[in-house]
């Protein structure tokens, strides 16, 4: 099939209209968002003590994300930046995308972007349809999560199972216009229900993902999008033997396979990655009149395998493994005290050849954490909250918080605080044994056990108008880092193949910022969501901007639902100036259009068009190092049942 005629077909379904309502239908009215990632319990979004944002499932499917990236790259004060070979990260604020933290259900992914290379990998490896929502909160929240949170925290929370069996069978294609390559499939299952009423219940979710290599225009025999073969499943067993406890057991596994094809100076070369990563774990909930406590118990890997074409030398396996008892108890303290303590014990392993010796290395963390949240009056709360973390070899790291929220009016809130955050250095990083010949052979990077953690200082004000049908709400940020971990030569500089470098901290960055955003109904029928990020970065050692951070970004959203099956959507990205390589990269703005239908009770389209006007990074300025494929259309059918 053509691509022209792919296009027609889309847009064709795209216009289909129909008169039925169904399950699908949007619920009236709207319903006060509660989170939980800001304090460990549920807390409506107007009290919670930080500065949050929510994607919830319907806000996925409409968007047909592949990956969390994708899920929050309209979000404000969020960017998504290139990790290399094509892939992204998430950066909160400003800050390296190493200082975001990545929770399923509140439990720890393992982190693999800080040891292995170009990883992207605690982006995309769980179901769409296990989703309920993505809760991401922006600020420093080691006090409560303890390292690696310096930026924020990306919180998937997962469907909990019903009363009743439901069921979701999804699938999307996406064909790139003019391209060859780049057209994608992705087909998901979500079932979930009672084995036995009120006492035994399961969820199972499974996604297969399809996506063809994107050639570069310049050159067909090199990637500018990888190709990607990828298959996900999870699934849980919840026990319910008295009201109010839950024991639940849970799996989630993905098989990853992505290739790219790679110019040289010693020729052409496909390099090919196998990922396998799997998380299972044992989880206990009791509520009761005067509080809660959880406790989990589970394990996290991630293994990366490399092959290459044409006899090029391939990567060595690596392989990270966390095993993690972890648990809090939250009890209100009187009428004007909620108090919540817990702790975490985490080991932490790297299997990798290039580990001189043994090629492994481990470290032991030890986390305790405490969190009172004091309601002074009716209308000002402040939570004040310490978290320490113990490491094996370097010590205690203490990270406070304190945060206030004054509720002005029933509509007006104020809200602002302060807050501490570290990240231990990797294991690669910290270890004496490591080396590896890096930066396609320019240079050896060796480990150095005398690291400091990274270490960061913010601050916050922000002002939110809650009332009716619209939202606000502004903030001003600052955040300190100190102790950024960096490579430094230190022997035979400039010489390639032989120049030695190791980690140390050096770097100081300063980062400013502006956040705006605006939730209105403008009639029964139209609807608009935007927001404003301003970023002000500095490297304090050299005094020039932070790479891939723009200056300015926006994004906005009209939503149009004309009868109660049909809504469509236009969305637009704004992407300010960003410094890269000694320059700016030119401002660029990217335009979608979205079209969900309800065909019957039960069936409903989505489809769109991405990059609406076929902007093409690479052709506005070769500094841009993340592809933007150009324009796609999209058509996808979820079924519930």
């Amino acid at each position: 099939m053509g691509h022209s005629i792919k296009a027609a077909f889309c847009v064709g379904l795209a216009l289909v209209t129909t008169p039925f309502e169904g399950v699908f239908a949007e619920e009236s009215p709207r319903l006060e968002t509660v989170v939980v990632t800001a304090s460990r319990h549920a807390t409506s979004l107007q009290q919670a003590p930080a500065s949050i944002s929510v994607v919830d499932a319907e806000e996925l499917r409409r968007i047909n994300a592949d990956d969390v990236a994708d899920a929050l790259t309209a979000e404000v004060g969020l960017t998504v930046t290139p990790v290399g070979q094509t892939r992204r990260g998430i950066s909160i604020r400003g800050m390296p995308v190493e200082h975001t933290l990545y929770l399923i259900d509140g439990r720890r992914i393992n982190s693999s972007n800080s040891v292995i290379a170009h990883s992207d990998y605690e982006l995309s490896w769980l179901p769409n349809s296990a989703i309920e929502r993505i809760e991401v909160v922006r600020g420093p929240m080691s006090s409560l999560y303890g390292a690696d949170a310096l930026g924020g925290v990306v919180n998937v929370i997962t469907k909990a199972p019903g009363e009743e069996f439901f069921g979701e069978l999804s699938t999307t294609a996406t064909f790139v216009d003019g391209a060859e390559g780049g057209d994608s499939t992705k087909t998901s299952l979500y079932m979930a229900g009672p084995l036995i009423p009120d006492t035994l219940a399961f969820t199972l979710a499974g996604q297969v993902l399809d996506r063809d290599n994107l050639p570069t225009e310049e050159d067909e025999t090199v990637s500018e999008i990888e190709e990607r073969e990828s298959g996900a499943a999870r699934g849980s067993l919840m026990w319910t033997p008295v009201d109010g406890q839950q024991l639940a057991l849970s799996y989630s596994r993905n098989d990853d396979t992505r290739e790219l094809d790679i110019a040289s100076r010693s020729g052409n070369y496909t390099s090919t990655d196998d990922i396998e990563r799997e998380q299972y774990g044992l989880a206990y909930q009791g509520n009761w009149q005067w509080g809660h406590a959880i406790v989990n118990a589970y394990q996290s890997s991630v293994l990366r395998e490399n092959r290459r074409s044409a006899g090029g030398t391939a990567l060595l396996p690596q392989e990270i493994e966390d095993q993690i008892v972890d648990g809090h108890v939250g009890a209100a303290l009187g009428p004007r005290h909620f108090l919540t303590v817990g702790g975490q014990l985490r080991e932490e392993t790297l299997n990798d050849q290039r580990l001189q010796g043994s090629g492994e290395a481990s470290a032991s963390h030890h986390t305790v954490f405490l969190q009172d949240e004091w309601q002074l009056s009716n209308a000002l709360q402040i939570v004040a909250g310490v978290g320490v973390d113990n490491h094996e070899d370097y010590g205690s790291e203490v990270s406070p918080r304190l945060y206030s929220v004054y509720r002005l009016s029933d509509a007006w809130t104020l809200k602002g605080g302060y807050g501490e955050g570290f990240r231990a250095p990797s294991l690669t990083e910290l270890s004496k044994n490591y080396q590896v010949l890096a930066a396609g052979g320019r240079f050896w990077v060796e480990g150095n056990p005398d690291l400091e953690p990274e270490r960061s200082k913010s601050y916050e004000i922000g002002l939110e108008y809650s009332h009716a049908d619209m939202q606000l709400s502004a903030r001003l940020f600052r955040n300190e880092l100190n102790n950024l971990v960096q490579t430094v030569c230190y022997s035979d500089c400039g010489v390639r193949g032989v120049e030695r470098r190791n980690y140390q901290n050096v770097d100081e960055s300063l980062i400013r910022g502006l956040e705006l955003a605006v939730s209105r109904h403008l009639s029964d029928s139209v609807a608009l969501v935007a927001n404003y990020s301003y970023l002000n970065t500095e490297d304090l050692g050299s005094g020039e901007a932070l790479e891939n951070r723009p200056l300015n970004a926006a994004n906005v959203t009209l939503s149009w639902t004309p009868v109660a099956t049909t809504q469509l959507r236009w969305r637009a990205e704004y992407v300010g100036k960003q410094y890269n390589s000694g320059e700016y990269t030119p401002d660029y703005t990217l335009h979608h259009l979205d079209i969900t239908v309800d065909l019957t009770e039960s069936l409903r389209l989505y489809s769109g068009v991405e990059n609406l006007f076929d902007e093409r990074l690479a052709e506005k300025s070769e500094l841009f190092t993340l592809a933007e494929a150009g324009r796609e259309f999209r058509i996808g059918l979820t079924l519930a049942f």
